[in-house]
């Protein structure tokens, strides 16, 4: 959200944890804003009454669906290669972290 000319940032005080707070400027670091930038821009988009229909990206739903689908092939291909090479653990492993970031990243998201 743009500011106007004679607006101004004011300090502004959020508690948190320590985990939560490293999680926090993780997240800010991989959009490339400082936490509080990060902490801003998900509240407001948080507030948005269609989500789909007005996506943060900027992609329409079919482009986000084609992007879902191919992420989606490529994992699957990954798998069985993995399977193929007997490393089935690894695979579990790979998917039990990001399944944890991902839980991590929408209870952000609920709080």
């Amino acid at each position: 959200m743009a500011r106007t000319p004679r607006e101004r940032t004011r300090q502004r005080c959020v508690m948190t944890t320590d985990s939560e707070w490293e999680m926090i400027g993780a997240l800010a670091r991989r959009a490339g804003m400082s936490n509080s930038r990060f902490l801003v821009e998900r509240a407001l988009d948080s507030q948005d009454p269609a989500p789909e229909a007005d996506a943060p990206s900027g992609l329409p739903p079919e482009v986000r669906r084609r992007m879902a689908l191919a992420m989606l092939v490529l994992a699957r291909v990954e798998e069985r290669r993995i399977a193929d090479a007997g490393a089935t653990g690894v695979w579990d492993q790979i998917v039990a972290e990001e399944s944890a970031w991902l839980d991590a990243e929408l209870a952000l998201g609920r709080a």
